[in-house]
């Protein structure tokens, strides 16, 4: 009698809430205005089921079930899904755009979009861009309706999160309206030595010609037709060359005058660096221009 009437129970309760055993309401959880952490997104394959955290920021005018704008911000390589509230004014910048800000804990992705035989470091069981692009939209639909359509979706990120904003957005196009990137690198078979590199796609030496070829963002540019994109690099970093971000951004230029389909703003810092310390003063011009181009 007892086990009859605790299944009733937790039968009623799961058409109730549309909740399954084991499962988080999150949108309970959301209060305008704040962010909401330690969000976790279950990540399932065919052999394996991870997780993956994130945090949302939702601005004070957030009303849950209503259409809202939303960014995606990617971190750089090997840091946390905080760096964005942590080093930056992101959630101000937020409530006076009334846009949620979603970040994603990415650790050591290089948001590429397959793992090979020679990998011997993924940040988590799928790779990341497919996480970004399907497993982290789909649930940003299910539980906040956020995401939902192209015209109201962007994403940024710094370094090998600016890598990330452009390869995703070329590689799920139909997903995200606007990308922007801050210091990033666009050409990985510029960066024949990098370790952080060579994790993923195996040494240059054996695979030459998918580091040139496989998420070399740079050569995807004409992915990126619908997309419009913001692309910022201070002179004075000593990490990743200056060129990378010139280079892309004249790909783009050369696209954008035989098609209006295509749209770059590029900006140089003359006296930007690499670190936080520089890439702050970008949170504004980056959430200006994402306000300016998602509808």
């Amino acid at each position: 009698m007892k086990k009859t009437i605790i299944l009733f129970i937790i039968t009623a309760l799961t058409i109730t809430t549309g909740l399954h055993a084991g499962e988080t309401d999150y949108m309970n959880q959301v209060q305008p205005g704040k962010w909401l952490k330690n969000i976790q997104v279950p990540i399932i394959t065919e052999t394996e089921t991870s997780t993956a955290k994130i945090q949302i920021f939702f601005p004070k005018d957030y009303v849950k079930g209503k259409y809202h704008r939303t960014v995606i911000a990617l971190h750089q390589y090997g840091e946390r899904e905080i760096d964005w509230e942590a080093n930056t004014s992101i959630a101000s910048l937020a409530n006076k755009y009334s846009i949620v800000v979603v970040c994603p804990a990415m650790n050591k992705s290089l948001y590429e979009t397959a793992f090979y035989p020679e990998t011997d470091y993924r940040w988590n069981i799928i790779p990341g861009a497919k996480y970004i692009g399907e497993t982290l939209i789909t649930f940003l639909n299910k539980e906040f309706n956020l995401a939902t359509k192209k015209t109201g979706t962007g994403i940024i990120g710094v370094t090998a999160g600016a890598r990330g904003a452009l390869l995703v957005s070329a590689t799920y196009n139909e997903k995200f309206a606007a990308a922007a990137g801050i210091s990033g690198y666009y050409d990985q078979s510029t960066m024949p030595t990098s370790k952080m590199i060579e994790s993923v796609y195996g040494s240059y030496k054996k695979n030459q010609t998918r580091w040139e070829n496989e998420d070399n963002v740079l050569k995807l540019a004409e992915k990126l037709k619908g997309v419009s994109v913001y692309i910022y690099h201070g002179e004075r970093n000593d990490a990743f060359n200056p060129v990378q971000s010139k280079l892309m951004a004249i790909r783009l230029k050369q696209l954008e005058k035989k098609d209006s389909g295509y749209s770059i703003t590029y900006k140089e810092g003359k006296t930007g660096g690499y670190g936080w310390l520089y890439w702050k003063g970008q949170a504004e011009p980056v959430m200006d221009f994402m306000n300016e181009k998602l509808k």
